[in-house]
């Protein structure tokens, strides 16, 4: 068999190779494989000295011919690399609806930067990445690429999930999903660590069960229990104020639930006190409430008996020593009480000088 016929039958083996891999060279594949097919059999049948003009290629022409043949197989296995990484990327990066576009996307490169870049410029990949997008647009590089926004959604997940919230974001992996995180990441601008500070108030408000709490924060605050998680996210809303109302809500739903009616400012006044930059929760200053209420029933009869009021802002204010005149004016009640009716009262001057005890 002469050298070109073995030339030919190998370029043959590699295009075959070509189809059975079922790269999308097969059709041209397919073509050069009838041809040389062809040309097999023409020189075959041509036999010795038959035909008119020598067939016989030069070693010019069969070098040619294999590196051809090498080039193609070449090429068919970079593309098809280039494809292998453009589906991890897709698989990575929860793409799956571009995996049809494979062919497109690589198009005529396998450089995979290039194809990194492909992948950028599709709105697929902008609706994925609207959070990362809106942060590159801002200026803002803590999150570096595509990875480390994936690891920080994880985090947010991880957030809402501890706190029994697992759909509030939306269900995972869909677009709703990654809309509402790139809500929290690019235009709230809100860390992983302070939603967990924001959602944790807003857990403690609803954890605290009793409705006079949830009625406080409506009525000091309009604010909608319901979608407490909504407002605590909201960016105008700082942590600082956030714990604030909560705590306030807390005071005023439990002083409510001992027969004491307090607004917002008292509310406030006391949170912080006996919260300051802590949260508090109702079972912790209901002791403080009680002493309160005691107060409060024991010193207003004396006052409606002399035709004047004790509001239960004002005992409250006066038992935790928060404004000297409600003080002096429960000490003055307190005494006359003692004169009038020979008994002792509800709070004694010893208990109005102790501090919180929580």
């Amino acid at each position: 068999m002469s050298e070109y016929v073995e030339s030919l039958q190998r370029s043959i083996e590699e295009h075959q190779r070509i189809i059975d891999a079922g790269l999308p060279e097969s059709a041209q594949a397919q073509q050069i494989i009838n041809q040389q097919q062809a040309e097999i059999a023409r020189v075959q049948s041509s036999g010795p000295g038959g035909g008119g003009g020598d067939t016989t290629p030069t070693g010019e022409d069969l070098y040619y011919d294999a590196l051809r043949a090498d080039l193609a197989a070449r090429r068919a296995a970079e593309r098809e690399g280039a494809k292998s990484f453009l589906r991890g990327l897709l698989e990575t990066y929860g793409l799956g609806s571009l995996a049809g576009e494979v062919d497109r996307l690589v198009g005529e490169t396998t450089n995979e930067l290039v194809i990194a870049q492909r992948l950028r410029e599709t709105q697929q990949y902008k609706d994925r990445f609207k959070g990362l997008l809106g942060l590159q647009q801002r200026g803002i590089t803590d999150v570096r690429n595509e990875k480390e926004y994936l690891e920080l959604e994880s985090d947010y997940r991880a957030v809402f999930r501890e706190a029994g919230l697992r759909d509030y974001l939306g269900t995972a992996g869909t677009q709703s999903e990654y809309d509402s995180i790139a809500k929290i990441v690019s235009d709230f601008s809100l860390s992983v660590n302070e939603v967990r500070d924001r959602v944790t108030d807003a857990q403690r408000v609803v954890a605290e069960t009793p409705q006079e709490v949830r009625d406080s924060l409506q009525r000091f605050y309009g604010i909608d229990p319901t979608l407490l998680t909504q407002y605590v996210l909201d960016p105008e809303n700082t942590t600082t104020e956030i714990q604030r109302r909560a705590n306030a809500a807390i005071v005023g739903g439990y002083a409510e639930r001992a027969g004491l009616e307090f607004g917002a400012g008292v509310s406030e006044r006391i949170g912080e006190f006996l919260g300051g930059e802590r949260d508090i929760r109702g079972t912790q200053i209901e002791p403080q409430l009680t002493e309160i209420a005691d107060i409060q029933r024991s010193t207003q009869r004396l006052a409606e008996i002399e035709q004047g009021e004790l509001s239960a802002e004002t005992s409250a204010l006066a038992a935790l020593d928060l404004d000297e005149g409600a003080r002096r004016r429960v000490r003055t009640l307190q005494s006359r009480e003692r004169a009038r009716f020979g008994g002792r009262s509800a709070i004694t001057t010893g208990s109005l000088s102790e501090g919180p005890g929580i």
